[in-house]
């Protein structure tokens, strides 16, 4: 099943259409009966001859509510646009036009409306500028039918439209990822809560797990209505009601989004996107950081502020990379159109597609980072899975990719066919871009070189120094030398990488010094010298310091305070004696305890608290999450 969505101006008649077309009355609000138009978005559906079902959203015209227009279009996969005879083509057509561009939504057919009220030469005029107008967009060479919802006129060729129509679209499919985007909620007596949209990415059945987002919270599906119909299950592309078991019912309402609780509970926290955007030639602004917009997408509206990524300002007409962070939380896949508006006063500005989701902005010197979202500007499986490698370096063979819309066989039939044109590899379980790591390898094994040839005397290297030295993320490191190790080019002792068959090499003057510092350091117990009384002037006193600390025989605290190993594990040893009997940790108790003074007693606690063994409440320490951790 599918549904088509109308689009165009107000007044010129896509509620009468739908009317004329299905026999039933979109408009189901007493204030849209009053007023004669429509206000928020109606449903009805057409049974074509041959049996099919079809779906039909009909929308409001009136600028005032092109909020509306848009949450009924994110669930439509096909447009009737509507443009009256004898008014022609108006603001809202053009806007409604660029908003269906923008969803990416691909069929759709013209129709001209109230022939009644226009002679022949003239409805040529309005033929003519329509296709003007609609030329290089997905409708400019969709049929244009005439029409008139009053007298009948035109309807047999609109229901032989619709049907070819039919034929040419390619059905919404079942990825195994349900959502339905609420655009209604009620209760009814007996039933609950019930909720209703366009059910897309996967099937509910009656008695399945559902979520609700933003309030991650789980139920029951009771029943399932389409279109009147009572059904065990709906289908992807359904207009679809659940009622639902609990659920609050404070929980449910418009913008909503139910799915499956492995969904809800997997979603990004992070709540910042990375988007492909283009503004509309109509734009009123262009788009520069700090602009605050409307994000909509599904029925859900959240406004948020944008920075720009690579160029500074989009111009109307103009096409970018942008990053947004909206203001609450937003469930959205990579590869979701949105739209953005001004939120005052109200117009379009623009929209386009998510590319990923971010726990942040980035900073500006982190932005050359983010070149892996071109790849996605063209996304398919492949080119999702490939700069997610180009991304994160290494990727779990078994990724899910849980919140991108596609499915899994999607995704591994991508990642087979990178396999098999060599371009990916994989290690211990992960998967890896054969182009990307072999740099990075080169950089690390040149680096740690270096490193050994300015400090021989090092018993091994950790990650923290070869991130300096490279200038690579210590946690994008980490599986880089993972494979190296496994590749026999490094090996690993405790944390420390070193290189195979290397020798460590200490002078004899170096050793020496060693000795003596590491007498100094025991015989000043819990009131050590400090490293600039330690080094004093002498080089090779630096040298040996460095050799004491990189051999684990001393502990450097901050930068100005070492330890003797023994002497700090007493340290510990006396505060987690402290914490376990219940005694209070202070600065003032620890130092007399220690009987030395603040000069070493805050370095230490806020040694303690980095490594997690204590935790600062006030002016006291408590149990760290590593407490026990020895």
């Amino acid at each position: 099943m599918f549904v088509i969505g109308t689009a165009g101006h107000i007044d010129h008649g896509k509620s009468a259409i739908i009317n004329r077309l299905t026999g039933i009355d979109p408009d189901r609000l007493p204030e849209e009966k009053e007023r004669g138009m429509t206000i928020d978005i109606g449903f009805a559906h057409y049974d074509t001859p041959d049996g099919r079902r079809i779906g039909i959203i009909d929308v409001p015209g009136h600028e005032r509510f092109v909020r509306n227009m848009i949450a009924g279009a994110g669930g439509i996969d096909a447009v009737i646009l509507v443009v009256a005879a004898d008014d022609g083509w108006m603001p809202q057509s053009q806007e409604h036009l660029q908003i269906t561009k923008l969803l990416g939504i691909k069929y759709g057919l013209i129709a001209i409306n109230k022939i009644d009220l226009a002679e022949s030469s003239w409805l040529d005029l309005v033929e003519e500028n329509i296709r003007e107008k609609v030329a290089g967009s997905f409708l400019q060479d969709a049929p244009i039918v005439r029409l008139s919802a009053i007298t009948g006129e035109g309807f047999d060729n609109l229901k032989d439209e619709i049907l070819k129509l039919a034929d040419r679209i390619i059905e919404r499919e079942d990825i195994g990822k349900p959502r339905l985007y609420i655009d209604r909620s009620f209760v009814l007596s007996g039933m609950g809560g019930v909720v209703a949209g366009t059910l897309r990415g996967g099937k509910l059945g009656v008695g399945d797990e559902v979520g609700i987002f933003p309030a991650r919270k789980i139920g029951k599906v009771r029943t399932i209505q389409s279109h009147g119909r009572q059904m065990d299950r709906a289908e992807p592309g359904q207009r679809t009601s659940i009622s639902l078991t609990g659920l609050d019912k404070e929980f449910l309402h418009r913008g909503g989004v139910i799915s499956t609780p492995h969904i809800i509970r997997s979603y990004p926290d992070g709540n910042v996107f990375a988007l492909s955007t283009a503004v509309i030639p109509e734009s009123p602004v262009s788009l520069d950081s700090g602009r605050r917009l409307l994000m909509i997408i599904g029925t859900t509206e959240v406004e948020g502020e944008i920075r720009m990524a690579h160029n500074p300002i989009i111009h109307p007409g103009q096409q970018g990379l942008l990053f947004f962070r909206p203001e609450e939380p937003v469930l959205a896949f990579v590869g979701d159109r949105f739209i953005f508006r001004l939120p005052t006063p109200q117009s379009t500005v623009g929209g386009g597609m998510i590319l990923d989701h971010l726990d942040k902005f980035p900073r500006r010197r982190e932005i050359p980072e983010f070149q892996y979202l071109e790849d996605r500007e063209d996304l398919t499986p492949y080119n999702l899975v490939y700069s997610e490698l180009k991304k994160s370096i290494f990727i779990n063979k078994n990724i899910d990719f849980i919140s991108a819309d596609f499915s899994q066989l999607e995704i591994d039939q991508a990642v087979a066919k990178l396999i098999s044109q060599r371009r990916i590899d994989e290690h211990d379980g992960k998967h890896y871009l054969i182009s990307e790591i072999t740099p990075g390898i080169d950089l690390v094994l040149s680096a740690v070189k270096s490193i050994f040839e300015s400090h021989p005397h090092y018993d091994g290297i950790g990650v923290e120094l070869i991130s300096a030295k490279t200038g690579k993320k210590a946690q994008n490191l980490g599986p880089i030398l993972d494979l190296m190790c496994g590749k026999k080019q490094l090996i690993k002792k405790k944390n420390k990488y070193d290189l195979p068959g290397r020798s460590i090499d200490v002078r004899g003057d170096v050793q020496q010094a060693a000795q003596k510092i590491e007498m100094e350091l025991y015989k000043g117990g819990y009131a050590p010298p400090t490293v600039k009384e330690l080094i004093g002037k002498e080089a090779v006193r630096r040298e040996a310091l460095e050799f004491l600390i990189n051999t684990e025989k001393v502990v450097k605290i901050g930068q100005l305070l070492v330890f003797h190993v023994d002497r700090w594990n007493e340290i510990i040893k006396i505060i987690r004696s402290m914490l376990d009997s219940g005694e209070s940790v202070s600065v003032g108790v620890l130092r007399e305890k220690l009987s030395n003074s603040r000069k070493f007693v805050v370095p230490i606690l806020e040694e303690t608290d980095r490594l997690g063994i204590t935790e600062r409440q006030g002016d006291v320490r408590i149990k760290g999450e590593n407490f026990e951790k020895e």
